[in-house]
């Protein structure tokens, strides 16, 4: 219980918290991290860590500006509570007892922790806080939306006036506030929670890896090849399927063909990190990590936002979601 609540330090927000990484771990509790610690060479550096010494950075989730209960909301009223519920989950899955002992609060806490995989690492905070500051709110009607729901008083004309009543932390709150609403849409925790979820144990001459963009996942989540696939331990993976054919189609490869089809998009789309149980995939991560890098599920919103603000503003169905 204690190593549990270490990683929920007021101002330690993991971005992978630890119940996931020990999974990882050797006979001495360390996993290995992956990384390039010299941004002027290529050379990826092994470093055994114990997990609660990665996958966090300080004060990642922060509202800066305000007033410290305020700022660390999102690590305390939603990381925190998602990931200590999906801890519990990922052990039920693990036992295969989900679906006789799982709790629907876990259900939904484990979907929201996959949905939050997507949107919740060091390069996607950075990318959001940009998106939010330069690109959402970069024209009027969104900035008198969100004017309009703050409930604030006032008569604004321009952006600049509007900017003004807002504050300088209006950007900080609305890029937290905007990340809690996307990991928990109703309609994508419904999706996931629809599909097939399988937990098998995969044993072969390579070992499963995990990054700092663990999980792998179709752009629509309603075809018949929909799916998640996360890696939760060397040698255990978690699929959820929109349909038996397609899950069967996954786990009917070859292991050895499976387990580095997983690992090529787990390393390929690795923004600083990769982690594993040995050093003995260094070689692989070298070869791969961040090579053929995907869009990210914000570059994929943004793209969608930027088109709505770029409609004229009867066209417009996004005013209604404006922070």
């Amino acid at each position: 219980m204690i190593t549990q609540f270490k990683q929920n330090e007021p101002n330690k927000h993991h971005f992978l918290p630890v119940f996931y990484l020990k999974e990882w771990a050797g006979a001495d509790g360390r996993i290995v991290q992956f990384s390039r610690p010299n941004p002027r060479d290529d050379r990826i550096k092994p470093l055994r860590r114990h997990p609660s010494a990665v996958g966090y950075i300080d004060r990642l989730y922060a509202a800066e500006g305000l007033p410290e209960k305020v700022a660390n909301l999102f690590e305390t009223a939603f990381t925190r509570p998602v990931d200590t519920e999906a801890a519990a989950a990922m052990r039920r899955l693990m036992r295969g007892k989900f679906d006789v002992d799982a709790t629907p609060k876990e259900a939904i806490a484990w979907v929201k922790f996959l949905l939050s995989l997507m949107m919740r690492m060091p390069a996607d905070i950075k990318r959001l806080k940009h998106y939010v500051k330069y690109d959402w709110f970069s024209d009027l009607p969104s900035l008198e939306a969100a004017f309009k729901r703050s409930g604030m008083k006032g008569n604004p004309q321009t952006r600049e006036d509007y900017q003004k009543l807002l504050g300088s932390t209006f950007y900080e709150q609305a890029a937290m506030v905007a990340l809690s609403g996307m990991i928990q849409t109703e309609v994508a925790i419904r999706a996931v929670g629809e599909m097939q979820w399988t937990v098998t144990n995969i044993y072969g001459d390579r070992q499963f890896l995990t990054s700092d963009r663990p999980l792998i996942s179709s752009v629509g989540m309603n075809g018949p090849k929909a799916h998640m696939i996360l890696p939760i331990g060397p040698n255990r993976v978690f699929i959820a399927a929109k349909t038996e054919a397609f899950r069967r189609q996954l786990l009917d490869r070859p292991p050895f063909d499976f387990i580095t089809s997983v690992n090529q998009h787990v390393v390929n789309n690795a923004t600083d990190y990769v982690y594993g149980s040995s050093g003995a995939a260094l070689r692989f991560v070298q070869k791969h990590m961040g090579k053929l890098r995907e869009l990210t599920f914000l570059e994929r919103i943004n793209e969608r936002r930027m088109a709505q603000i770029a409609k004229p503003l009867s066209e417009r169905d996004d005013l209604e979601l404006v922070t």
